[in-house]
């Protein structure tokens, strides 16, 4: 394990120098710093959390420039992600139950994701965040996080005004608040660790899998509203969005979702409230058509940052209560309740240094929980992944240190420790394995060119 260790810090250390070294001589910067001609940490604190420019920029549909040109196409706005990453559990997985691509207890995974990236203005007011991903657990290519805009800048009472229309492929992809799933902390994680079972159906389970159109406004830099409806992506105008993943969950009909906060920002001060959710139908696992299930999550979030040259401070916290109705899964005998609820609770603390060469070192500290009603058939006993009491329930905490020696490029250090998973501390799964067994060490590379 330690050579293994050894070999990937020396070459992820390689890559990024060389990466750095080619960067430099080429002079070139990620489309949206080469659009704007700012530096990425006039958008980022350390990406992907946003400053308030970085927050006005999406807004305002990736548009801002440093020409007055309706296009950006000298050169295209066009970017690369490389992540490659070491995750070790403190127990291995029993053979049957490990993901595709687990090489025991030691994973290198380089690369863990590659992705080519169309980020900025396509014409005028319309701009675009497209993402095209290679998976190595997935081991294939797909169409990721995907959020394409219009937007338009008028005034309301004597005061800005930004209205905008989004076209997406996951609920809260657009946001940009680092509160809401999509970008909230951990950002990034091991892909072969195992993980709770229980999730909201508006905590990224439709990732990719869905397509959304949707209308918001920004007034004076204080309110935001915006509603936008999903469809299952299978045909029809929203199709393109879930290119090259399979869809294994549908959505029957039109899922509304809604996002409503108040902003506050006092010179190095942002502070914010507000809220977010999704009503779904979703047919019951392997079904097709017939009766669905209704999900109504209803989330709160807090955000609070402090930006000066140097030292940056931020919090987010994110509470989402979900009502569940089996209608589909109950009578089939899929779910042991007619009705149940899950509650998901995220808190963390982050810190970042800036040296004057804009290094950045910085780490954060997390909560996470997650609870519900026990259900003896959603949550049955199996290896790893089972629950032998049936319970949803699983906590914990995520220490993670950070340091970025340039832009664009960040390593990170993370440990995922586990008071509960799947309802128990000790034979959570009714197969011998505690909760402890699935506490993970990962360290990633993040490279962005």
């Amino acid at each position: 394990m330690v050579e293994n260790l050894r070999n990937l810090v020396a070459g992820t250390l390689t890559c990024g120098v060389f990466i750095f070294s080619a960067l430099n001589e080429a002079q070139a910067l990620p489309s949206f710093a080469r659009q704007t001609g700012m530096d990425c940490s006039a958008c980022h604190t350390a990406f992907p959390e946003l400053t308030p420019f970085g927050r006005t920029f999406k807004l305002t549909g990736y548009t801002i420039s440093k020409t007055n040109k309706p296009y950006q196409i000298n050169p295209p706005p066009i970017t690369a992600m490389l992540q490659g990453s070491y995750s070790r559990t403190n127990s291995n997985l029993p053979p049957g139950t490990a993901p595709t691509g687990y090489k025991g207890n030691d994973n290198i995974n380089v690369p863990q994701q590659a992705s080519v990236f169309y980020g900025g203005k396509i014409w005028d007011k319309l701009g675009a965040f497209i993402q095209i991903t290679y998976d190595d657990v997935f081991d294939g290519i797909f169409l990721d996080n995907t959020d394409v805009r219009f937007a338009h800048t008028m005034e309301l009472a004597g005061k800005p005004l930004i209205v905008g229309l989004t076209f997406n492929n996951n609920p809260t992809v657009q946001d940009v608040w680092n509160s809401t799933p999509t970008w909230g902390f951990p950002w990034s994680a091991s892909n072969v660790a195992p993980t709770p079972a229980a999730a909201a159906v508006i905590d990224n389970t439709l990732s990719s899998m869905v397509g959304g159109l949707g209308i918001y406004g920004f007034w004076n830099n204080f309110l935001y509203a915006e509603l936008t409806f999903y469809r299952t992506a299978l045909n029809g105008y929203t199709q393109v969005l879930s290119t090259g993943t399979p869809i294994d969950t549908y959505v029957t009909g039109v899922a509304p979702y809604w996002r409503l906060y108040l902003q506050h920002q006092k010179g190095q001060h942002t502070f914010m409230v507000g809220t977010y959710g999704m009503v779904t139908h979703i047919l019951p696992a392997g079904e097709t058509r017939g009766t669905a299930d209704r999900f109504t999550d209803i989330a709160l979030d807090l955000n609070y940052q402090f930006i000066t040259k140097k030292h940056l401070f931020s919090t987010q916290a994110t509470w989402i209560h979900e009502f569940q109705d089996w209608f589909g899964s109950y009578p089939q005998g899929a779910a042991a309740n007619r009705s149940s609820v899950l509650d998901t609770i995220r808190i963390n603390f982050n810190y970042y240094y800036r040296f004057h060469h804009r290094q950045t070192v910085g780490g954060t500290f997390g909560i996470f929980s997650t609870s519900g009603v026990s259900d003896s058939l959603l949550y049955a006993p199996a290896p790893v992944s089972g629950s032998r009491t049936g319970s949803p329930n699983s906590n914990g905490f995520i220490l993670q240190a950070y340091y970025l020696p340039w832009e664009r490029t960040k390593f990170t250090l993370q440990y995922t420790l586990y008071n509960r998973f799947n309802g128990s501390y000790s034979n959570y799964d009714g197969f011998g394995r505690n909760a402890s067994m699935n506490n993970t060490l990962y360290l990633l590379a993040w490279l962005a060119f």
